[in-house]
Formats: structure tokens, C-alpha cells, sequence
């Protein structure tokens, strides 16, 4: 039997006015309200696990006591090694309780790379829900079994440490220009400005379904995780095959009304159009998008499949706060053959697209694009410079400058046009800088030079790499020491060997000719592997295993 009670008010991010709280709780406090009043709903589910709201907040509160015993306390960092998984919001709310930060890192990461990570972040703990993980000098570790024996334990209650307002929330490391993961740090008042501005976008409540589709390490997953639960929506954490037809049938099957999925993951829900029916997704509400911007294809197939869906298109860098614009497609704008708008901020964010220090405001003139706010990042994690470099103040207000370059449409739309670094590109579904791969590329004996591009082959995307070294032999020990410690997306599929660059116009050696060079042999060749030469020679290379 589900019980109700009604003493306790929903977030202020609650669709209805009359059953909110004027303030946010505090962070460690997310479940509360929701477990008072339906504490035996099943909240969250995994199809192996399941946590009604009651047991997330208890299991929460033991984690929380524990680790304050081990003496994680305010301003702490606790590591995550994440895995989709139903504990996953019972662990990041204990981390909250403490007072602490929460740090999640993919458990998949390779070994080199997670250690790097791990030394920098210096973690008070590391909590490995998904098994033994490795061990940190100073630092307690919660795994697995410890984890299952605490849940078993007669339940122990922690008080929650409220942070304060600018105190950090979270780190969420993505690949920057300095060649290595920057860890963009969030503060609490910037997640709960997003969350506001949000769910006037998404409208969950407490009768929303969620299909959470986004790895826990990547800030989307706050989204589809936590922002539901602390209304009391239920949600489905997919840890089943990313094939369309499989998604699909879990939306049937869990009658999820609330779809977010980046670019990538829509696109291959949305297959070939013909299972988008009515009929086939009956509970569906609403589909949000978001990362790279929608193919017009794609749009077209849901505006007309399924014209009752409200579908919105979000755009945003982590150092904003997950996203930070919305836009609504119409069927307008799924027909249209311009580029769909990125949309408008929500509510507590501000935009403005400048130039050479002027602000632009007229339709179709382009600039970059600064988003501000309290949604801006504190900065990124031991990274002062680069902080310093892309967060500025402006009459009082925090900007972060996107590197994007977009214009307003007629209408006061955003429209995104391109990143200003053409290096910078999306992999699965993440924004990256193709730094990290050359970074990690020049740390290999012999290679001289390392440069790294997007190619398009049989419809995909693929990561190409030209190396220039004197031996042939070194693409086999660049391939090897990339799948140490890159993690898959950005391992190159295409690399290319050249025992020099060629050379522009008689001049300096260029790499642009060899991406060329590249990008052409890729396109009349299905090999992984190419020796290039600088008279433009091509000869293809069939001993090296691919990367991925």
C-alpha cells in the first residue's frame, strides 16, 4: 500500500505552486520531502534493483553516517566510480549529507587514467558501488561489499551538514584545451537555479515516469536522476543494450512519460521512424534532446509520428550547469532547412553573444556566446588559469565564454553555427577537445608531431589521428598506449602514419595537408590504418589492430 502524507512540501521546483517550499532544501536533504510522503513507492529501479523513497533516504543516511565517521566532512571531495546503477542517487545524496563534494568518475575508466584523476583530486573517500576499486593513499574506501553490509545494518541516522550557497556540489570532468579532463565545479546554487529553470521546461511531478538513459558520470544524469526523485516521480536507471528497438520497448513497458536523451542516443531511438506510434508509446509526454544539435531528419520523424509529444531541444556546457537553453520544436521548425535555434535561457540565466567586447543583438549577426549567472561554474578544479581565461565578470555577473558561435534569429532565438577551435567536437554525446588525444599521442617515444580530426565514413563519425615519426612501427605503440588511457570514445578508429608532414607551399611542414591527406584515404578506403607520404602518396596499413 502507497501512504501519503502531506506535511512535507515538495522543492520549490515543483510544478505546483501550492504545494512548494518558498526555499530549496538543503542539499543532503533532496529526498526528504518525498519520503515522508510516499515512502513506500518504488522511486528508483535498475531491472535487477529497486529502492522505494523510504529506503533511498535511509540507505542514504547510513552511508552518510559511515562515512562521517571515516571522517569525510565539509568541503571533502568523495570520488564515485560510477556505474548506472539504482544506488547511485542514494550514494551522491550521502556525499551531500556530509557536507561533502561529489566527484563521480567512470568505474570504466582506464586504470593510468583513473589514477591521474584520483591524485589530483586528492578524495577524503572513494566509493566503488560496482566493486573492490583501486586504493587512494589517505583516503577511506567504500566498495562494494562494505556498501551491501552497511544497507543491511539496523538503519543509522545522520543529520544533514547543510552547505552553503556557493559551496561546491559537484565536479564533472570533460576534456579541455590544456590536453587534459577539466573538472568544471559546481556550485549549490547553481544546481538549484537549474533545477528551477528546468522543470518549468520538463514539468515533472510526483506522477512523471523517468527513463534515465545518461551515464552518471556525465551532469545530465543530475537531471534525470535526482531532480525527478526529489518530486517523487519514478525512475528507471537503463542498464540494458543501447539499441533502438530495446529503448523503445522499456519506454513501453515502464509507461515512462519523460524521455531525455542526447543527440546520439535519440537518434538511435528514433531508427527509421515507423515504431514511433501512438500506439507503440503510449504514456510519452514529453523528449528531451540536447548536446550536438538534432538532425532535422530525426525532429521530423517525432513532430510527425507523434505530434502530442512536446519535444525540446536543450543546449548547455557543463561549465554552465548541464544546459542552460531551451527551444521547443514545432513542426515548423522540424520542416524548416536552416539550423533549428538552441533556444532561449531558462529562467536565473543570462545570455549575450559579443564581439571584440561589444555586445551584438541583431538578427543573424555572429559572435561568441557567454552564458551567465549563478549557473556558472566556480571554476574548474586546480586549473586557475584557465579559469581565470574563460569566466569573466561583466557589470557584476559571471559569464563563461562558450568558445561557441551562434546568432539570434529573427524571433530572439540562439542559433548555434560552430565552435571558434576546430578542434573541438562532440563524442558520444560530450563535447571534447581533441587536445587530450594529441596530448596523450606525443607522450609516446618517437612521435614527433600528432594531429586529430572528425571524419565522416559510412554515415558515423570516427576520430582520426596522423602521427609523424621516423618509424612506421610507432602506430602500433601509439594504438597501445591510447587504449591505456584514453577512455573508448576518444580512441582514434583511423590513424595514419608520415615520416614527415608535408609541406605548404614549400614552406613549414603543415598538418592541415596531412588531415586532408587523411580525410581523403579514409573516404576511399575501409582500412584503420594508412601510411602517408609528403609527396601525397596513400598506402594502406592491414597488421595493426584497430583501437576499438
Amino acid at each position: 500500500m502507497v501512504h501519503e502524507q502531506r506535511a512535507a512540501p515538495l522543492p520549490p521546483w515543483s510544478a505546483d505552486p501550492a504545494d512548494r517550499a518558498d526555499t530549496p532544501p538543503a542539499l543532503g536533504d533532496l529526498l526528504v520531502a518525498a519520503a515522508h510522503r510516499w515512502p513506500d513507492r518504488t522511486a528508483v529501479d535498475d531491472g535487477a534493483d529497486s529502492y522505494t523513497f523510504a529506503q533511498l533516504e535511509r540507505g542514504a543516511q547510513a552511508i552518510a553516517s559511515r562515512l562521517a565517521r571515516q571522517g569525510v566532512g565539509t568541503g571533502d571531495r568523495v570520488v564515485v566510480l560510477a556505474q548506472k546503477r539504482a544506488v547511485m542517487p542514494m550514494v551522491a545524496v550521502a556525499v551531500w549529507k556530509c557536507g561533502a563534494v561529489y566527484v563521480p568518475l567512470d568505474a570504466a575508466e582506464p586504470e593510468e587514467r583513473l589514477r591521474e584523476l584520483l591524485g589530483r583530486l586528492r578524495p577524503a573517500a572513494v566509493v566503488t558501488p560496482a566493486g573492490p576499486g583501486p586504493e587512494v593513499p589517505g583516503a577511506y574506501r567504500l566498495d562494494e561489499e562494505r556498501l551491501a553490509g552497511i544497507l543491511s545494518e539496523p538503519a543509522a541516522a545522520h543529520a544533514t551538514v547543510a552547505h552553503r550557497p556557493e559551496a561546491a556540489a559537484y565536479i564533472v570532468f570533460a576534456s579541455g584545451a590544456t590536453g587534459e579532463p577539466q573538472g568544471a565545479e559546481i556550485s549549490v546554487a547553481g544546481l538549484m537555479t537549474h533545477f528551477a529553470g528546468q522543470n518549468e521546461v520538463l514539468g515533472i511531478t510526483a506522477e512523471s515516469r523517468v527513463l534515465s538513459l545518461t551515464p552518471f558520470h556525465f551532469d545530465v544524469s543530475l537531471e534525470d536522476t535526482l531532480l525527478p526523485l526529489s518530486l517523487g516521480a519514478f525512475v528507471h536507471q537503463f542498464r540494458g543494450l543501447a539499441a533502438g528497438a530495446v529503448i523503445r520497448s522499456v519506454i513501453a513497458r515502464k509507461q515512462i512519460t519523460h524521455l531525455i536523451a542526447v543527440t546520439l542516443l535519440l537518434t538511435m531511438i528514433t531508427g527509421d521512424g515507423r515504431q514511433l506510434t501512438a500506439a507503440k508509446l503510449p504514456s510519452l509526454e514529453l523528449v528531451m534532446t540536447g548536446a550536438q544539435v538534432c538532425d532535422a531528419e530525426v525532429l521530423r520523424a517525432w513532430t510527425r509520428a507523434l505530434p502530442k509529444v512536446r519535444l525540446v531541444h536543450a543546449y548547455g556546457p557543463p561549465e554552465a550547469t548541464i544546459f542552460s537553453l531551451t527551444h521547443e520544436i514545432g513542426p515548423e521548425d522540424a520542416e524548416r532547412m536552416t539550423m533549428c535555434p538552441v533556444g532561449r535561457p531558462l529562467r536565473g540565466t543570462q545570455v549575450k553573444i559579443m564581439r571584440d567586447g561589444l555586445e551584438l543583438d541583431r538578427p543573424g549577426v555572429r559572435g561568441e556566446l557567454w552564458i551567465g549567472g549563478a549557473q556558472v561554474m566556480r571554476g574548474y578544479f586546480d586549473q586557475p588559469e584557465e579559469t581565470a581565461r574563460l569566466v569573466v565578470d561583466l557589470a557584476g555577473t559571471r559569464y563563461f565564454r562558450t568558445g561557441d558561435i551562434c546568432a539570434y534569429d529573427s524571433d530572439g532565438n540562439v542559433v548555434l553555427h560552430r565552435h571558434e577551435d576546430q578542434r573541438v567536437t562532440w563524442l558520444a554525446g560530450r563535447r571534447t577537445h581533441l587536445n587530450e588525444i594529441t596530448r596523450a599521442v606525443r607522450q609516446v617515444p618517437g612521435v614527433e608531431r600528432a594531429t586529430a580530426t572528425v571524419v565522416r565514413r559510412n554515415q558515423r563519425d570516427l576520430v582520426a589521428l596522423a602521427v609523424v615519426a621516423p618509424e612506421r612501427r610507432v602506430i602500433t605503440e601509439v594504438t597501445e598506449r591510447l587504449r591505456g588511457i584514453l577512455p573508448e570514445p576518444l580512441r582514434p578508429a583511423l590513424v595514419a602514419w608520415s615520416p614527415a608532414a608535408p609541406a605548404a607551399a614549400d614552406t613549414e611542414p603543415d598538418e592541415r595537408l596531412l588531415i586532408q591527406q587523411l580525410t581523403t584515404a579514409a573516404q576511399r578506403s575501409d582500412s584503420h590504418y594508412f601510411a602517408l607520404s609528403a609527396e601525397g602518396a596513400v598506402e594502406t596499413i592491414d597488421e595493426v589492430e584497430p583501437c576499438q
